[in-house]
């Protein structure tokens, strides 16, 4: 039985799985603190505390929160991103508010 082509791949051409390992997101420096046993406690502390996601609350909807969110960017300021203010919120509310951030999604 005859073997397929090669497939053409364009010079440069990566797979999926070695774009993810090397895309900006992924070795950003800010990363580390998103994984850190600090920011990780905080989060639980937080979700503990207020269980329910506030922006489907203040919509009349009860969903558990999943998120630890800054309500204000911090945009990297340390000090900002370890004291807050923060809120819970749902996953969905949580990328809706952050696509409407200057800067998100290249705005």
């Amino acid at each position: 039985m005859p073997n397929a082509p090669k497939q053409y791949r364009p010079p440069g051409w990566k797979s999926p799985a070695e774009r993810e390992r090397s895309s900006p997101s992924r070795t950003h420096p800010g990363r580390k603190l998103y994984a850190s046993q600090r920011w990780k406690d905080l989060r639980a502390v937080q979700l503990a505390q207020h269980p329910l996601c506030a922006e489907c609350e203040r919509q009349g909807r009860v969903t558990p929160a999943t998120v630890c969110d800054h309500i204000e960017p911090h945009k990297w300021d340390l000090y900002k991103f370890w004291a807050g203010p923060f809120q819970s919120l749902c996953t969905s509310c949580h990328s809706a508010k952050t696509a409407k951030e200057p800067g998100a999604f290249g705005q």
